[in-house]
């Protein structure tokens, strides 16, 4: 049975490069689960709809600019990048905590398309992809740079017709809403234009046509806040680099995880930081940014701590760069009973080039008291099996050492 589907313009922002597609939802949206195979869902799309939409069938957008919104006016804004030791969020969860900041208002600014990669948690209820898509991580970049990658430092890419996406965005409560959302697209999707349906809260489906290489931001908005977003590709090829929701009532916080298992800080070194910063939906961008690595380069055979120093330099270099005005931390890796003294010459340069540069330093390996501690944390329950990772308490304890020890709020 075909799935009812209605066209709408589409008509710019604030520029070219921005679109707004205005949408209808049904209210209270039921309660999604994710489908038990996540191939692209043919099977609920008519003929018509998986050969592409006929002519007709779609409105292009049309000139129509708007002012745009400043979201976060006053709020404190934090952004942290780094490995698996922060990609849970119970150490986020935890330094929020102990600054005394309301969990339940704060809200992240862009939410990395890394769904479900193991060992991430994404501030959303829950998040469905089909299995269509290629994420993308700067990271594991083959070129030094310079990258197109947005802060998330990641992307997923598909040309497959029935590739889906769906986001609930009720979190941290039930009562969550989002006035819009802003889809930020890639332009690297070819020469084929694109053809979206997107829809909100178990509303009617729209489709949208985007020319190719037209347009980086599409902003879903709806007549009432929102809960959930579905969006699958009918036509042409498409790459998500985030999605950037604004939410309803108050966010006195922003907080930004882009943390991802298995990352080093190679990530920043290709990234543009010109693309970058056009593509950050904070106009000021953040008053604090944190940069946690150090455990994935510790476990390399063939460390070297001078071609490291280069490496992390480079790094905060463009972080600094991206970031100008913000408080800059950084957090070294905790104690690892088989890279202990490696640990130990990563957290001595990083607070090196912290001094040198204007950032402060967490030394978490002294925090956790010293070369060898892994042992004598996991006694205590704190650390895991691997003596590598830690366990959810030893995670608390180590954000409450973390900002007992260093400044974080801004001055």
């Amino acid at each position: 049975m075909a799935i009812a589907t209605a066209s709408w313009p589409v008509s710019t922002l604030a520029g070219p490069d921005m679109a707004l597609l205005r949408v209808t939802g049904q209210g209270n949206p039921t309660e999604f689960n994710c489908p038990a195979s996540k191939s692209r869902q043919l099977a609920n799309r008519s003929t018509n709809e998986l050969t592409g939409p006929s002519e007709g069938d779609v409105k292009p957008w049309t000139q129509t600019p708007l002012p745009p919104a400043n979201a976060y006016p006053s709020a404190l804004k934090i952004g942290l990048w780094g490995d698996s030791h922060t990609a849970s969020g119970t150490f986020a969860d935890n330094v929020l905590e102990a600054l005394r900041l309301p969990l339940a208002q704060t809200h992240p600014s862009f939410i990395a398309p890394t769904f479900g990669l193991k060992g991430v948690r994404q501030p959303l209820r829950r998040a469905c992809l089909s299995d269509d898509w290629q994420l993308a991580l700067a990271y594991r970049t083959p070129k030094e740079g310079p990258e197109n990658y947005a802060k998330s430092l990641s992307a997923i890419h598909t040309d497959q017709v029935g590739a889906f996406m769906w986001l609930d965005f009720r979190y941290p409560s039930a009562q969550t809403r989002v006035k819009w959302a802003d889809i930020h697209l890639g332009k690297d999707s070819g020469e084929r234009g694109l053809v979206l349906g997107v829809s909100v809260d178990d509303g009617v489906e729209s489709l949208v046509q985007l020319p190719p290489g037209s347009l980086s931001r599409l902003r879903v908005q709806a007549e009432l806040p929102f809960a959930s977003l579905k969006l699958r590709v009918v036509a042409g090829a498409v790459r998500i680099d985030g999605i950037a929701p604004v939410y309803e009532g108050k966010t006195p916080v922003v907080m930004d995880v882009f943390s991802i298992p298995g990352a080093t800080a190679k990530g920043w070194r290709v990234v543009n930081k010109d693309h970058l910063r056009r593509e950050d939906p904070l106009a000021n961008g953040y008053d604090v940014v944190i940069l946690q690595s150090g455990t994935n380069e510790s476990l390399d055979p063939d460390f070297k701590v001078r071609l490291y120093e280069q490496q992390i330099s480079a790094s905060l270099a463009k972080l600094k760069a991206a970031y100008p005005r913000a408080r800059c931390i950084l957090i070294g890796p905790p104690d690892a009973q088989k890279s202990s003294t490696t640990v130990r010459l990563i957290n001595d340069t990083q607070y090196r080039l912290g001094l040198a540069q204007g950032c402060a330093h967490w030394h978490w390996q002294k925090a956790m008291g010293g070369p060898g501690a892994a042992q004598r944390w996991q006694a205590k329950g704190w650390m895991q099996a691997d003596l590598l990772h830690l366990t959810p308490e030893g995670y608390a304890q180590s954000a409450r050492s973390f900002v007992s020890m260093v400044p974080v709020k801004p001055r």
